[in-house]
């Protein structure tokens, strides 16, 4: 199935900042109710031991959920704590400070929108991108890999859905019900925005044909880079059919 960039309702600009923080709050518990990225963990883990950062820079970070379960199960970088810092074009600066609180410090975060293409210099650290890479264009998705290799920062691109009808048909579908059952969990005070388990499904529609496969990965790091950067590139199965695709970037 080619690769369609439709829109996405919380890339909009004009989206109230309500549903867009609302549609973050439930995509971040989906990730860490299931865990979905912990098959890649220990690659992950390997990758930050042997660079070292001062710090992860997570990006797209929405509500923080991965960043969280993170920090959960890697404790240290060559025994050192391990700091996240959590940023977003447009910053649920709600959740962005409970992931800190809850953290106790070992989380922080920008107030400011950040830009993953053009990430501030003063802003060093192992990049990250949960589920938030396919938001970008082909040429965009270039500019990201091609700053990380520039900067001489080390990146990891997660991608949980895929051009997969048959994996993703029925879940998508049953986003609406989902989000009803888990708004509880999510947001115990609030009452559900009647249009976001629509907008949610809607989505994550999009987010599956906007997903970049392995192979269309490999062709972005082909034409990104520098000298020395190294491209590792693979899918691994995680909950149930899920799959997980992943993108590391790293100086050699």
């Amino acid at each position: 199935m080619k690769r369609l960039h439709l829109f996405e309702f919380h890339d909009l600009a004009w989206i109230p900042s309500a549903w867009r923080d609302a549609l973050t709050d439930f995509m971040a518990f989906f990730a860490v109710r299931f865990n979905v990225y912990r098959p890649l963990l220990p690659l992950l883990e390997s990758h930050l031991q042997r660079l070292r950062p001062k710090q992860i820079v997570d990006l797209g970070s929405g509500s923080g959920g991965p960043a969280r379960t993170l920090l959960r199960q890697i404790r240290t970088i060559d025994g050192k704590t391990v700091s996240v810092l959590l940023t977003d074009k447009y910053p649920n600066l709600a959740a962005f400070k409970r992931a800190k609180e809850e953290a106790w410090e070992r989380i922080d975060y920008m107030n400011s929108s950040i830009d993953a293409t053009a990430v501030p210099q003063q802003l060093p650290g192992f990049r990250t991108m949960f589920a938030s890479f396919h938001h970008f264009r082909p040429g965009q998705a270039r500019e990201i890999l091609q700053d990380a290799a520039t900067s001489g920062q080390g990146i990891a691109v997660f991608e949980y859905t895929e051009r997969n009808a048959m994996i993703w048909a029925l879940p998508i579908l049953l986003t609406p019900v989902f989000i009803w059952f888990s708004t509880p969990f999510v947001r115990p005070r609030t009452y559900i925005i009647p249009v976001v388990p629509l907008i949610a499904a809607w989505d994550g529609f999009v987010s599956c044909l906007r997903t970049y496969s392995p192979e269309e990965l490999r062709k972005l790091s082909e034409s990104s880079g520098a000298p020395g950067y190294k491209w590792e590139i693979g899918r691994v199965r995680s909950f149930a059919a899920c799959r997980v695709t992943y993108l590391f970037g790293y100086p050699g």
